[in-house]
């Protein structure tokens, strides 16, 4: 039998099985208080991972998609305003433009190749790769997780041109998936934006208590150092990672046309600085500041148009510097938007009140803290947040279990602070199933070069180290 044929069989196979998995959501009797389309909504979930999983191939997002509003959770015009319509998948559409457009002007090149030739990381290869894993959660933190992720995986895929790695080879799987893990954790990095924003202020209003900034600073930014660090010393000794060629790579293989800055690169450089204040300075300011409120109505994607809108009016030598058409055809995965779209949906509809699957996770998890000791307690806070984080939005999984732990730390006379700081973390250490957050989502959309069994590969030794990191900083900070 041909490999075509043989593929085409494991294809049939795949979609009956898939097909099998999402039949289970109309099958089985959904148990209170999850409703009927809550049970539906599983069903579709579960498909979708087993064909994410199994292949790279655009059709596990096409079921899925046409599933979606048979749910009964939404109908289509819903679903449409949830994924195709959303803001969030706009702007990643536009983001891929953007970043081809930094590759057609040798921007990345330029970067990848000034980084690469620098006195202080030639020979030292993991002080670079260390270098991008903290601008990868620098960007994530400040700017958001797709354009944090997408603009630096450029720099590596570049990096891997440079130094002949390919697709689905563990150099640059690992430093793609590296890249995403900085990004889930840079939402709980800073107290005024993200998911910490959502989970420390919802704590506050419902317990009256307050929460010092600069003190859950103190836990989340030597967290992040940590995690950079301790999971560059797991690519080392745990998964073996290879970087020989990165340390012996030979400067002069770089001629002066890579590091020259030409008047396209310019411009690349100043508007990606200018997406960066774009999307940064609104956070920064105070919510009824008119720049804020500007740049909340703005959203994601009109800041990126702003930013093509100037491009698209500068020419250097006569000629358009910036050809959105061109672009476009050049830069945008349609198999990894097509995923994109699929994902959002379960991430807008996992945690909905009619599905009521936070409700049935409320109603069985609160008996498992009761008649806990102090340890026992902690261990179950963090395994079960981090167990549900990868598999529902986060702030979601944070809200389900702060009611469920508050009255058990109570009285067990423990800190509600400490327990909330350490739910806030570890519902970020998510990427290990599609739908665990945005980080996550950009991850398995990228099947160019990541497969799905990679990332499960890689991400149960990485959320081990990171449980156990969070878990001892947040015992050691409260000590004092």
């Amino acid at each position: 039998m041909s490999t075509t044929a043989t593929k085409r069989d494991k294809t049939i196979l795949h979609i009956i099985i898939y097909c099998a998995l999402a039949a289970l959501g109309w099958l089985i009797p959904a148990p209170a208080p999850m409703t009927t389309e809550g049970m539906h909504l599983v069903g579709v979930f579960l498909a979708a991972i087993y064909g994410w999983s199994v292949t790279t191939e655009v059709w596990p997002s096409f079921l899925t998609l046409l599933l979606m509003p048979f749910t009964g959770l939404v109908d289509l015009n819903g679903f449409m305003a949830i994924s195709w319509g959303s803001d969030t998948v706009l702007f990643i559409v536009l983001l891929f433009v953007f970043v081809a457009f930094l590759e057609v002007t040798g921007t990345t090149g330029f970067v990848a190749a000034f980084l690469m030739t620098r006195k202080s990381l030639a020979g030292h290869p993991w002080r670079l790769i260390f270098m991008i894993f903290v601008c990868a959660w620098l960007l994530s933190t400040f700017c958001g997780n797709f354009p944090g992720m997408l603009i630096t995986w450029g720099f590596i895929y570049k990096i891997c041109d440079v130094l002949g790695y390919k697709p689905f080879d563990k150099f640059a799987n690992l430093l793609i998936f590296g890249v995403a893990v900085m990004g889930a954790l840079s939402l709980s990095a800073v107290p005024w934006a993200n998911n910490a924003l959502v989970i420390l202020n919802a704590y506050m209003a419902s317990s009256g208590n307050t929460v010092n900034y600069l003190h859950y600073l103190a836990y989340s930014i030597p967290f992040g150092i940590f995690s950079i660090l301790g999971f560059m010393l797991i690519c080392k000794f745990v998964f073996r990672l290879d970087v020989s060629k990165l340390k012996n790579l030979d400067p002069n293989i770089f001629n002066a046309s890579d590091l020259k800055i030409t008047p396209e690169r310019k411009i690349a450089l100043l508007s990606l600085l200018a997406l960066i204040i774009l999307l940064v300075v609104p956070s920064l300011l105070p919510a009824d500041n008119i720049i804020n409120i500007i740049g909340a109505k703005m959203g994601l994607s009109l800041k990126a148009i702003v930013v093509f809108f100037v491009l698209g009016l500068i020419k250097v030598k006569g000629e358009p510097v910036f050809k959105f058409g061109e672009l476009a055809t050049r830069g945008i995965p349609w198999n990894m938007v097509m995923m994109t779209c699929g994902i959002m949906s379960f991430v807008a509809l996992l945690g909905s009140e009619q599905a009521g699957i936070g409700a049935f996770l409320g109603k069985i998890l609160t008996p498992m803290f009761s008649d806990s000791s102090v340890i026992i307690f902690f261990l179950l806070t963090l395994a079960i947040t981090i167990f549900l984080t990868n598999f529902m939005i986060n702030m979601v999984v944070a809200v389900i279990m702060i009611t469920a732990t508050m009255p058990i730390a109570n009285g067990l006379g423990v800190d509600s602070l400490q327990i909330v700081y350490l739910i806030t973390i570890s519902c970020t250490i998510a990427f290990m199933l599609p739908a665990a957050s945005a980080a996550s989502c950009c991850l398995f959309a990228n099947t160019k070069w990541v497969r799905a069994k990679d990332v499960y590969k890689y991400s149960v030794p990485t959320i081990i180290l990171l449980a156990a990191i969070a878990l001892i900083w947040n015992y050691i900070l409260f000590l004092f």
